[in-house]
């Protein structure tokens, strides 16, 4: 008690109020005391000597940066349909310490689930037994860095692929499956063109198709970090998508020159394949498949054998030959050869063979004549009896053309012809030999591609002008074309005008003239075609030869059937190759050559591109209505006047007239022949009759 109560008084007002402000300035200062040691400390933790650690641990503690990934750029073919594009895909891993999966439950249902993996992927069962057990063992006894939620399939599953496998025996998420998404590149059309686009555009391409990926920020909006929101903040960037590549491929056209190169291969158990159309003044290549038949049913695009499949070409190099001597020596191909009376004859110390008699058994004719009949020994005997005291010039010549240089489309890396041997090396190893000019003559002792021998006769076509190939026509972003590719020309006269007058007379008479190699096949075409076929020997692998390098163990060989041409002769618009590959046995009865082989697959893409071109054959569109053509049809109509009449078996322009000349509207699917149509033969023809006919080979 203060004096003044004990005296029995009232307080002192001032000595209160001195009292409170006593009070008061003690507070005060102990809070401007703790606000220093707070500032303090604040100060300390962001500048002190453990400043970076604490703001670095808030960083985390609190935010998150994340990367968003752009998408890469997409590919298409020449319409603007797309080819290839990013889709979403799956990388799938097992948790096999997950509660759920008891030792009882993994030991029932582990033989099924090895099962299933086997069937979808190919590999054994035992493979899958050995891993997933290997890896439950691992992880109940927390063997190793990361015993358990190891990837059991490599690589990332497409969305049809995850939800077959999530159909699988303890494929959820409660046994262990954890779930990734990643991106994955979607082959919008299967497997057409796949590894052209595949390993050669997207991969050679792969810094033109790459995104750049962005960053954004997002703070946690709990302490158990399960969930988060974006903030706006300078250290978030945008993702870049990648820049697009639009090809020249027709993916239509693509699609009819696969099946039919696929049903050759299977029929005539071949080996493997090539076909290439190209435009002939563009070089742009409009279709290029290459397959690969590994087993019955098996056919695989997975080798680019247009531009990687190396050999002799053959008979296919007697155009070059027969250049050289009309452009170069000077002949006439109405110069008069004799082949001899036999299908064999010894030139130069060097037996050549010819599969007939030429000149229909005389073995007489000129030098159109045995181009036509492609005749090794008549090739043989006049680049021997031409060239025989000069060589050089042959060489020189022929290595002048440019086929060198026809190696790559644009990145895509190719191999094959580098020049003829030259005679100055005839004492070194490997070098001229005496057989090298008989055997070039014909397509011997020299590498070339299908893609070589391909351009060439395009530039017989193309007025002279050997160019490249184009694949990449244009490279986009966002509808603004950055780079644009045109063909470089590589030589723009291969040989005179008159010479090359003179080529494209012969290889027109390989289709018309009667013994022509190709005249069977060919015939009866509405268009005119010229060409040539080959047949080479094909050397094979030294774990396969027998007595020699053509011949394996139990006398057989392998033959490469080639067919090149271009389409129409008389006003060239597309040339194109098809060739295969095919073993044949010793004494075997099968169709190995050029005209049995590869010919009926070249009249297919042909036909097909005849009636579906809008460029060209303005009358006949794809499931479009056509116009009456100028003939009459070769299969006489059995209907009466007024009805609808029987097309079934007729060639498409012949169905054409005999409908379109009734009146009727027509639409077509397919190459070939009629082989069904929509409206039944004998009907009644009404205003709006539309008859659908689907085509076959």
């Amino acid at each position: 008690m203060t004096p003044q109560n004990r005296a029995g008084k009232d307080p002192d007002p001032r000595t209160i109020k001195r009292e409170i402000h006593r009070r008061v300035a003690f507070l005060y200062l102990l809070f401007g005391m703790l606000c220093v040691a707070i500032i303090g400390q604040i100060v300390l933790t962001q500048i002190g000597p453990n400043g970076e650690g604490l703001r670095n641990l808030s960083e985390v503690r609190c935010y998150i940066t994340r990367e968003v990934e752009g998408s890469q750029g997409n590919v298409y073919d020449r319409h603007g349909e797309l080819l290839s594009t990013d889709t979403r895909g799956y990388r799938l891993r097992l948790d096999l310490h997950a509660e759920a999966l008891t030792d009882e439950l993994f030991a029932a249902e582990l033989p099924a689930l090895c099962d299933s993996l086997s069937a979808m992927f190919g590999k054994r069962p035992s493979h899958y037994r050995e891993l997933l057990t290997a890896t439950r063992r691992r992880a109940l006894n927390k063997e190793g860095k990361s015993p358990y939620n190891q990837p059991f399939i490599p690589g990332v599953l497409n969305q049809r692929e995850y939800d077959r496998l999530k159909s699988f025996p303890l494929m959820e998420r409660k046994y262990g499956l954890v779930v990734n998404e990643a991106p994955l590149r979607h082959k919008v059309h299967g497997s057409l063109a796949s590894y052209t686009i595949s390993r050669g555009v997207e991969r050679e391409y792969a810094d033109v198709l790459e995104a750049t990926n962005g960053v954004n920020r997002f703070v946690w909006l709990d302490a158990r970090k399960r969930h988060s929101v974006p903030i706006v903040d300078p250290v978030n960037t945008p993702a870049s998508n990648g820049s697009n590549i639009i090809t020249t491929i027709d993916i239509e056209l693509q699609d009819v020159v696969e099946a039919a190169l696929k049903r050759q291969l299977e029929a005539n158990r071949a080996n493997d394949g090539t076909a290439v159309v190209v435009e002939c003044s563009t070089g742009e290549i409009r279709a290029m498949a290459n397959l690969t038949r590994h087993s019955e049913g098996n056919v695989q695009d997975d080798f680019n054998y247009a531009l990687q499949w190396q050999g002799a070409p053959g008979s296919t190099f007697k155009g070059v030959s027969l250049m050289a001597l009309v452009d170069e020596a000077g002949l006439s191909i109405e110069k008069r050869i004799d082949c001899g009376p036999k299908e064999s004859m010894i030139i130069n110390g060097t037996k050549v063979t010819d599969t007939h008699t030429v000149g229909n058994g005389t073995g007489k004719t000129t030098l159109k004549g045995i181009f036509a009949e492609s005749s090794n020994i008549g090739f043989a005997k006049t680049v021997t009896e031409t060239y025989g005291e000069q060589p050089e010039r042959w060489v020189e010549y022929i290595n002048a053309i440019g086929l060198d240089k026809v190696r790559n489309i644009q990145r895509l890396k190719g191999y094959g012809f580098r020049g003829i041997k030259h005679p100055s090396t005839y004492k070194e190893v490997g070098g001229w030999s005496r057989t090298t000019l008989v055997q070039t003559a014909y397509g011997y002792e020299m590498d070339m591609t299908p893609l070589q021998v391909l351009m060439f006769y395009n530039a017989v076509a193309n007025d002279g002008q050997l160019i490249t190939p184009v694949l990449v026509r244009s490279i986009e972003r966002d509808g603004e074309i950055l780079e644009q590719f045109t063909t470089e020309v590589i030589n723009p006269s291969i040989c005179s005008p008159e010479a090359l007058a003179k080529v494209r007379e012969c290889m027109e008479a390989v289709v018309s003239d009667k013994l022509g190699t190709a005249h069977r096949q060919l015939s009866g075409l509405p268009f005119k075609v010229a060409g040539k076929t080959g047949t080479a020997q094909v050397m094979l692998a030294k774990e396969k030869r027998g007595k020699t390098a053509y011949i394996d163990s139990e006398g057989g060989k392998e033959y490469l059937a080639t067919f090149v041409g271009y389409f129409p002769a008389d006003d060239p618009k597309y040339t194109c190759i098809v060739a295969i590959k095919t073993p044949k046995g010793y004494g075997e009865v099968k169709y190995y050559t050029g005209a049995g082989v590869s010919l009926p697959v070249f009249r297919e893409i042909a036909e097909y591109i005849y009636y579906h071109d809008p460029e060209w054959h303005t009358e006949a569109t794809p499931m479009a209505t056509a116009t009456p053509m100028s003939h009459k049809p070769a299969k006489a109509p059995q209907c009466a006047e007024g009805t609808v009449p029987d097309v079934v078996g007729m060639g498409i322009r012949d169905a054409l007239y005999e409908l379109e000349s009734r009146g009727v509207a027509v639409e077509f699917e397919g190459t070939g022949s009629v082989k069904s149509q929509s409206v039944e033969a004998g009907k009644p023809i009404e205003p709006d009759t539309r008859v659908k006919l689907m085509l076959g080979i």
